[in-house]
């Protein structure tokens, strides 16, 4: 089983989970908006990950968060596209996956920015800054 928590107003992150095709290698994957009042969520915040920064993989019983998140999907996803291929060839390195990650940030930042919408609030603080 996997869980990505992600940000489901980013038109770029809708588009990246969505051709992971994970369950064509992992079977059972849920998708959880990071804005949305899941459980999933709230244990995420409560945790201490800002969903605001960085998507959250849960993998079986490993947490990948942010960068390495990216890193564990692209290591599993299916390289039977173009953009799978290009995807597991470059993001799969975590080296290399940590120094985009910046870029692929201010990319969600643009697009929401574009589509008139804010930042993820923190539901455990009326800051919206996680307590880590």
């Amino acid at each position: 089983m996997i869980t990505i928590i992600y940000d489901g107003d980013c038109p770029l992150c809708q588009d990246y989970v969505r051709r992971l095709r994970l369950v064509e290698v992992a079977g059972e994957v849920e998708l959880v908006n990071a804005r949305s009042d899941h459980p999933s969520v709230f244990k995420a915040w409560q945790t201490g990950y800002d969903l605001d920064q960085g998507m959250l993989a849960v993998i079986g019983t490993n947490v990948f968060y942010g960068a390495e998140a990216v890193a564990a999907l692209a290591r599993l996803s299916t390289t039977n596209t173009l953009f799978n291929r290009f995807n597991h060839a470059v993001l799969s390195r975590p080296n290399l996956t940590g120094r985009l990650y910046p870029l692929l940030k201010a990319a969600r930042r643009i697009a929401l920015m574009l589509r008139g919408k804010g930042r993820l609030n923190n539901p455990l603080n009326s800051t919206g800054r996680p307590h880590r």
